[in-house]
């Protein structure tokens, strides 16, 4: 067992060095052939057929928001138990995130919380499949359509998580992935964006470079060309080629990760069953989960934490919720299955750079640390 277990694996193999080097001595680091193969691999993955690869998971749903015509003023509703990466992009456009609840017990937002909030203010819907656990797409989904309003999946820790067979991704107008070092795929940086629309995904490629047409920017000669218009001015939110080639090196084995982590998952679940003051965050119906991490609701968190990181069990409360934070700019809500997920929720090593033993250790600890009563002044004394 190692000394120290980690909440996050993050992928290095020998095919990502030779890769590298090969592209590093060719000179072709910012662009290549590498893009479009990553690309064409990622839509094998996740089952969607306009994939536009990006410099990292925010300028992804930075671009959906914008696709979807979000502007200042205008509200973007979404769960506040996230990574600023996925509700900073709501800030960057000027509009208002608006607070959505989960539902009891669970990370999922809210289908009626959702429903009650909508306006005629409201032009998006960013649906965060938390750490991996599917949330309940399909129905948001209807929803938005009956309202004219566009569905953003955030799937940036979800990489193949399925809903009814479905990749998750799939019932959104936009779907967003991430690449971050802790992703199950490791590009250094980056991300992807999949467009429902094939005339999205265009506007998408061009956007991410500054809005320029690459089918017309340069003459026969290979300079620009001065007829090449570019009728909306982008950004630079390309994925590079070097990023690109190390995320290629990974998909041959990115199933095996998966399979590792979700059998790791189950030997938690056996072994942490009945275990007084510990509830597995569930899982819905007809849903298999990528678990980014392995998610437990807890009593007496704070020392649970605490106990499982003297055992060399890093584990993490994952998120700090977003509403917190004044740069928002949003209106409080009262928010109390929020309340309790913040107050509640551990994630625990699951992935699969964990080995048996590690697993064995992970459960072994986690069952003494919530076991373990906290003991008061007035129960010592003192």
């Amino acid at each position: 067992m190692s000394e120290v277990i980690p909440l996050y694996g993050v992928v290095s193999l020998p095919e990502m060095e030779a890769v590298a080097l090969d592209i590093l001595r060719s000179g072709r680091i910012a662009g290549g052939e590498w893009v479009t193969k990553f690309e064409e691999g990622l839509k094998q993955i996740i089952g969607l057929p306009h994939v536009v690869s990006t410099v990292d998971m925010t300028s992804a749903l930075f671009l959906a928001l914008h696709l979807a015509g979000v502007q200042e003023g205008d509200e973007v509703l979404t769960t506040p138990f996230a990574c600023l990466s996925t509700n900073s992009a709501i800030a960057q456009h000027k509009a208002l995130p608006v607070w959505v609840d989960v539902s009891p017990g669970t990370v999922s937002m809210d289908l009626a919380d959702l429903k009650s909030k909508i306006s005629k203010k409201t032009k998006a819907v960013i649906l965060y499949h938390v750490a991996g656990y599917p949330g309940p797409a399909k129905e948001i989904s209807e929803l938005c359509k009956k309202h004219n309003i566009a569905l953003i999946e955030d799937c940036d820790n979800a990489l193949l998580a399925e809903q009814e067979a479905v990749p998750v991704g799939s019932y959104g107008d936009f779907a967003i992935y991430s690449f971050y070092p802790n992703r199950q795929i490791n590009t250094t940086e980056g991300g992807a964006l999949a467009c429902r629309s094939e005339s999205m995904a265009i506007k998408a490629r061009q956007l991410r470079r500054f809005g320029i047409d690459f089918t017309t920017f340069r003459s026969k000669s290979g300079e620009i060309s001065p007829a090449s218009d570019i009728p909306e001015i982008g950004w630079g939110m390309t994925m590079n080629n070097l990023c690109s080639a190390l995320g290629c090196a990974q998909i041959p084995t990115l199933h095996a990760r998966h399979e590792r982590t979700t059998r790791n998952v189950r030997t938690l679940r056996a072994l942490l069953e009945d275990v007084e003051g510990l509830t597995p965050v569930p899982v819905p119906q007809f849903s298999k989960p990528a678990y980014w991490v392995f998610l437990v609701f807890v009593d007496n968190r704070e020392h649970v934490l605490s106990e499982l990181k003297s055992k060399g069990v890093m584990a993490s409360i994952v998120h700090q919720r977003n509403d917190t934070y004044s740069g928002f700019k949003a209106d409080a809500s009262a928010l109390p299955n929020t309340d309790y997920l913040q107050g509640s929720v551990i994630g625990v090593p699951c992935g699969w750079w964990l080995n048996d033993v590690d697993v064995m250790h992970v459960a072994s600890a986690l069952k003494e640390a919530v076991c373990v009563k906290v003991t008061s002044k007035v129960d010592s004394g003192a």
